[in-house]
């Protein structure tokens, strides 16, 4: 029958050095127990699945002078959307070494811009945004860089003349077709992915997140997607938004739309796995009754 291993000082918290925990007394033996993981040489977790921000914590103190954590790690670190990477990614200074097991290494930190999410360093949000695009999607940029400047909006200014700036980089291609396509006033990933499907299909862009009014000019509420001179209102309905409260809500608002000569289309995350019907149907709303690009909409799902 195995003993339940000693308990460790509750100062230590969920992810710790092997450093801090010895200082505090903890044997090298508990250390060693297979209740602890090891993602990288120095560093313990007393979980598993350990989000990102406790694990590039306890990381901190192992890199070297002028270290900031970029890519994807930085993206989660910010609170921005970008592709899965269970990795930690490092960018060092020039002439220094990171090399540790679940650590992506990268050089050129004295570059960049550097800032701090509690007390870690990351690459800036732009910054971020250029470096995700050496292995991201044309497609996952734009939502990473629609983020960036609602999230962030004094970087909004910044992409592209960071992009024209560093015709060398990994994926500059794909960063100079994303950065005009990025938009201010998107207010989550799916608003982006039905954006770009509504470019694709040849429709007018929408105004985004913005207020209607009726004939009278009394205000109706703010709808996601909204084509004035047509009068059509696409929303799109997360599953953010689905408690009892606010879907009362969002009923009466849209009621106030309808009856305010507005025509209210809703979309949802079940039509993301077959667009085709919900674009005829903003298509025609559009004055688009014989919509072309169907197979397009379909490609971008």
């Amino acid at each position: 029958m195995h003993r339940p291993p000693a308990p460790l000082p509750e100062s230590l918290g969920p992810a710790f050095t092997y450093r801090e925990a010895v200082a505090l007394g903890v044997t090298p033996g508990r250390l060693r127990h297979r209740s602890l993981t090891t993602p990288t040489p120095g560093i313990r977790l007393s979980e598993d699945d350990m989000e990102v921000k406790v694990r590039a914590a306890a990381l901190c103190g192992l890199l070297p002078p002028g270290s900031a954590f970029s890519h994807h790690t930085a993206a989660a670190l910010l609170g921005l959307p970008a592709p899965n990477d269970d990795r930690l990614h490092v960018t060092v200074p020039d002439g220094m070494r990171v090399r540790r097991r679940g650590v992506v290494e990268h050089r050129g930190m004295q570059r960049r811009q550097m800032g701090f999410v509690d007390g870690i360093p990351t690459t800036s949000p732009a910054q971020t945004w250029l470096d995700v695009a050496a292995s991201a999607s044309v497609q996952d940029l734009v939502i990473l860089g629609d983020a960036i400047t609602y999230a962030f909006p004094e970087h909004r200014g910044r992409l592209q003349p960071l992009v024209a700036n560093n015709p060398g980089a990994r994926g500059i291609r794909r960063a100079r077709e994303a950065v005009a396509l990025i938009r201010a006033g998107v207010r989550s990933p799916q608003e982006t992915l039905w954006r770009l499907r509504f470019r694709s299909a040849g429709f007018t862009e929408p105004k985004l997140n913005e207020d209607v009014h009726d004939l009278h000019g009394h205000w109706l509420g703010m709808a996601d997607f909204v084509w004035r001179a047509q009068r059509v209102v696409v929303e799109y309905d997360g599953d953010y938004r689905f408690t009892v409260e606010q879907r009362r809500l969002d009923q009466v608002r849209r009621r106030a739309m309808r009856g305010g000569d507005w025509n209210v289309i809703e979309i949802n995350g079940a039509d993301n796995h077959q667009p085709a019907p919900a674009m005829r149907t903003i298509g025609r709303a559009l004055g688009h009754g014989s919509w072309q690009n169907e197979a397009r909409g379909q490609r971008m799902s």
